[in-house]
């Protein structure tokens, strides 16, 4: 039995030698491998887990957020539609006054959550199945979907980027619109026709502050004039859920207005509803991965335990037992293992 702990403490000194040079031979990439691989799975689920608690909690505050912009807004709707209300059937110049400021309130509103925005300039809270809504303009004196008897390419140019256009002759209103579109898609901006039958653009915020300015273009004397790239006017075309788009300068136009905000606080009531039901899904989500995260706690400190408990006879308790076993001293045992 002594000749075989003796035998077992060389080896063991001999691999504690030969174990570190080994060790430097193995390039970074397989270090690193081993040192990932070494990460029990249960850990690994551990870390997912609360990954995905502290996404619900980001989210939950950001909803948190929206909503109270949202009851903002309505305060400042309901203030606004009984403003407008006064105005038109008294005819309350002090009414008008207070009806103006609050939609320059609602206009200037910026509902957002750590630099991301959540409720767009149209008043619409953001999600996946609602995107923000684009900023929609026309050029002024320049109509691109005309029909010519010559080719014209059209050169735009929009902050970095140049788009070319190539009008061909005689092409109709419809074609010439697709050509429009398919250019500059790749820049997320779109074109399209409204009911008035002008082409309308429809760009993000970001591009329409470098466009709102004016538009740098160049043709070849059919559309536009050719030679030097000039800078072409700009018109935004609001939508009616912009408050910027209401009116309060005659009986006709504060109906429409009225109306208007009407049908804007029956949208934000459902949007609170929306997030009311959202804020409840994600609550039930966290409190299942937070019954998750006690279990797997559960599980690691049982494993901790285990662990302990398999833990090989440490030396000295070794020598301790083999003392009492053969009533030597501990200088004798050290003699004899040497």
């Amino acid at each position: 039995m002594l000749k075989g702990i003796s035998d077992s403490l060389q080896v063991q000194q001999r691999s504690q030698t030969v174990a570190p040079t080994t060790a430097m031979q193995h390039p970074a990439k397989e270090q690193a491998k081993v040192n990932v691989a070494s990460i029990p799975s249960h850990r690994l689920e551990s870390y997912d887990k609360w990954a995905k608690v502290t996404q619900g909690q980001h989210k939950i505050s950001a909803q948190q957020v929206a909503e109270h912009g949202l009851q903002q807004v309505q305060t400042l709707l309901k203030q606004l539609q009984n403003h407008s209300q006064q105005s038109l059937t008294s005819n309350n110049s002090d009414s008008l006054s207070q009806a103006q400021q609050l939609q320059q309130q609602l206009a200037g509103l910026n509902i957002s959550y750590q630099g991301t925005q959540l409720v767009d300039h149209q008043l619409n809270l953001i999600s996946a199945q609602r995107p923000v809504a684009k900023y929609s303009f026309s050029l002024k004196s320049v109509d691109l979907i005309a029909v010519n008897s010559r080719d014209e390419q059209v050169n735009m140019h929009i902050g970095n980027d140049t788009v070319r256009v190539l009008l061909p002759a005689n092409a109709q209103p419809a074609e010439l619109l697709k050509r429009l579109d398919s250019s500059l898609k790749p820049l997320d901006i779109r074109v399209v026709k409204s009911n008035e039958g002008r082409v309308i653009f429809k760009s993000n915020k970001q591009q329409w502050q470098q466009i709102q300015s004016g538009l740098l273009m160049t043709g070849q004397g059919q559309r536009l004039p050719a030679g030097d790239a000039r800078t072409i006017k700009v018109s935004e075309e609001l939508s009616w859920q912009d408050p910027r788009e209401w009116r309060f300068n005659s009986p006709q136009e504060l109906k429409q207005t009225v109306a208007k905000i009407s049908k804007t606080r029956h949208k934000v009531e459902g949007q609170l509803q929306e997030l009311n039901h959202s804020q409840r899904h994600i609550q039930q989500q966290l409190h299942q991965a937070n019954r998750q995260k006690d279990t797997l706690k559960g599980l690691d400190s049982t494993l901790n335990q285990v662990k302990s408990l398999m833990q090989p006879t440490p030396f000295s308790l070794q020598v301790t037992s083999l003392m009492a076993q053969a009533n030597f001293s501990r200088a004798q045992v050290s003699s004899l293992l040497t």
